[in-house]
C-alpha cells in the first residue's frame, strides 16, 4: 500500500513528460526567436554591431567588427536594464535574477508557480540578453518551462508529488532544447536540484520530453549543434595537463561564485541602505556593465574585443576561441571581465541565465590555459590542441559550480559536436568537482534528497 502512494502510475508520468515537452519545445522556440528580433533591433539596428555568433563558419565569422559608434551601448543597455526591473518587480519579483536557481526553489518548495512568471520571465530575458546584458538563456528557459509544467500541474490538478516532477521535467527539457543537447538536458533534470544525489524519478520523464521538445525546436531552427564545426586534435600525454585544468577551473569558478552573490548583496545593501526602489536595481548594473566595456573599449582595440566579448551570451566569441583566432591576451582577461559583468548584469536583479556566462568564462580559461601550454611546451600541446582545452575548460568550470558534472558534460559535447572530448573532460570536471566543495552558482540546491521538502515524508 505505501508503494502505491509513493510512485507514480506511469501512465501519469508519461502524460506528464509529453506534455511538459510541448510546453518545452515551443516556449524555447518563441524565447529563442524573441531574442533573435531583439537583438536584430538593439544591437544591430541601434548600435550597428554585427556579433559573431555561436554556428557560423570561420569565413562568416571573421567578417564581424567592433560597432562605429560604441558609446551607444551605453543608453540601449541602460534603457535593456531599465524596462527589465520595471516589468520585475512591478508584475513578477521571483523573476529576478537566473531563473534556475528559482525553478530549483519550487522544486524543494511548494512547487508552485505563479502563472505570470513564465511570460515576465521571458519578455525581461529578451530585453537584458538582447540588449548587451552578460547573461544566458538557458535559466530563464528553465524557469519558463518550469512554470509552465506547474501551470499544467494545476489544470489536470496533479498532486504536489507529480507537481514537482513536471518541474524538474520541465527545466532538463527548457534547458536541453534551448541548447540542442537533449540528452545532457534530461540528465539536468535529475541531477541539478541536488549537491550530492539524483532525482532519480525525473531521468525518465525528462528522456521524453526532452525529445518532443527537441524535435519541436529543431524542425524550425534545424538539428545542428550550437557550436559550428572545428578541428579536434588531442592526445593522452595530454591527460595530465586537462586534469590541471581541472584545478584551474575550480579556482576561476570560486572567483565567479563569490563575486556573483558577493555583487548581489552589495547591490540589496545600496538600495537597501538608501531607500531606493529595487525597480531600478537592474539599471544600476546595466550602467555599470555599459561604463566597464566603454572603458576597455578606450584602453586597446584588444581590450575592445574583452569588452564586446563580456556582453551578451557571449557565444559567438567562444565560438572564435574554437575556430583558435583570439589572441591569448584576450583569453586571459576574458574570464574575469565576463565575471564581473555577469555579475553586475544578473546580480543587481537583471532577468538572465548563468549557464552561458559559466561556460564563457571557462572555454576562455581553457583556452588561455591552453595557449600558455602552447607557448611553453609546443611540442607537446600543439596549437590545434588549444580548442579542445577551451571545450574542457567549460566542462569543468561549471560541471563543479553548479554540481551537475555528468549533465555538463553530455550537454557541451553535444553542443560542440564531438563525443571523442569526453575522456580529458572527465578528468578536468572531476578533479574541479571534487575541490569545489560545496559552494555551488546555485544556492537552492540541497545536499540531497533527505534535506528536501519534496521528500521529507
Amino acid at each position: 500500500m505505501q508503494i502505491e502512494e509513493t510512485v507514480t502510475p506511469y501512465r501519469r508520468i508519461i502524460l506528464i513528460a509529453i506534455i511538459v515537452g510541448l510546453i518545452s519545445g515551443l516556449g524555447a522556440l518563441f524565447f529563442f526567436e524573441g531574442l533573435k528580433l531583439g537583438t536584430a533591433f538593439f544591437m544591430e539596428g541601434i548600435v550597428g554591431f554585427h556579433l559573431p555568433k555561436e554556428g557560423q563558419t570561420l569565413q562568416d565569422i571573421s567578417q564581424w567588427a567592433p560597432p562605429e559608434h560604441l558609446w551607444m551601448i551605453l543608453p540601449v543597455i541602460c534603457f535593456g536594464g531599465l524596462l527589465s526591473g520595471l516589468l520585475v518587480y512591478t508584475l513578477a519579483p521571483e523573476a529576478e535574477g537566473h531563473g534556475t536557481d528559482a525553478a530549483i526553489k519550487a522544486f524543494h518548495g511548494e512547487g508552485r508557480v505563479r502563472w505570470r512568471v513564465p511570460l515576465v520571465k521571458a519578455i525581461t530575458a529578451v530585453l537584458t540578453i538582447s540588449t548587451g546584458g552578460s547573461a544566458g538563456r538557458e535559466g530563464p528557459t528553465a524557469q519558463m518551462s518550469a512554470g509552465f509544467g506547474s501551470i499544467a500541474a494545476d489544470l489536470l490538478g496533479l498532486s504536489a508529488r507529480e507537481r514537482r516532477l513536471a518541474i524538474a521535467t520541465g527545466v532538463g527539457a527548457g534547458i536541453g532544447t534551448i541548447f540542442m543537447a537533449p540528452l545532457g538536458g534530461a540528465i539536468l533534470a535529475a541531477e541539478i536540484l541536488y549537491k550530492q544525489d539524483f532525482e532519480a524519478e525525473a531521468i525518465v520523464p525528462a528522456f521524453l520530453a526532452s525529445v518532443i521538445g527537441y524535435a519541436i525546436f529543431g524542425l524550425v531552427e534545424g538539428f545542428e549543434s550550437v557550436f559550428g564545426p572545428w578541428a579536434t586534435s588531442w592526445n593522452v600525454s595530454q591527460i595530465p595537463f586537462f586534469v590541471l585544468l581541472g584545478v584551474v577551473s575550480t579556482a576561476v569558478g570560486l572567483i565567479y561564485i563569490n563575486t556573483f552573490y558577493g555583487a548581489n548583496r552589495v547591490f540589496k545593501k545600496i538600495f537597501s541602505r538608501f531607500n531606493l526602489p529595487n525597480h531600478f536595481r537592474p539599471l544600476a548594473g546595466a550602467f555599470l556593465t555599459g561604463t566597464f566595456v566603454l572603458a576597455l573599449a578606450a584602453l586597446s582595440p584588444e581590450a575592445a574585443i574583452v569588452g564586446l566579448g563580456s556582453l551578451g551570451t557571449g557565444y559567438g566569441f567562444m565560438q572564435l576561441a574554437l575556430y583558435n583566432v583570439l589572441p591569448i591576451g584576450v583569453l586571459l582577461v576574458l574570464p574575469f571581465a565576463k565575471i564581473l559583468t555577469t555579475s553586475l548584469t544578473i546580480g543587481s536583479g537583471g532577468s538572465g541565465g548563468v549557464f552561458a556566462p559559466g561556460l564563457v568564462i571557462g572555454g576562455a580559461t581553457g583556452g588561455a590555459f591552453g595557449s600558455l601550454l602552447h607557448l611553453a611546451l609546443p611540442g607537446i600541446v600543439p596549437a590545434a590542441s588549444v580548442p579542445v582545452f577551451v571545450v574542457v575548460g567549460m566542462i569543468a568550470l561549471f560541471g563543479a559550480i553548479s554540481h551537475a558534472p555528468i549533465a555538463v558534460m553530455i550537454m557541451v559535447v553535444e553542443m560542440t559536436g564531438d563525443f571523442s572530448l569526453l575522456v580529458p573532460a572527465m578528468g578536468a570536471v572531476s578533479v574541479a568537482v571534487l575541490l569545489i566543495g560545496q559552494s555551488t552558482i546555485f544556492h537552492e540546491q540541497v545536499l540531497n534528497r533527505s534535506r528536501s521538502a519534496a521528500h521529507r515524508d
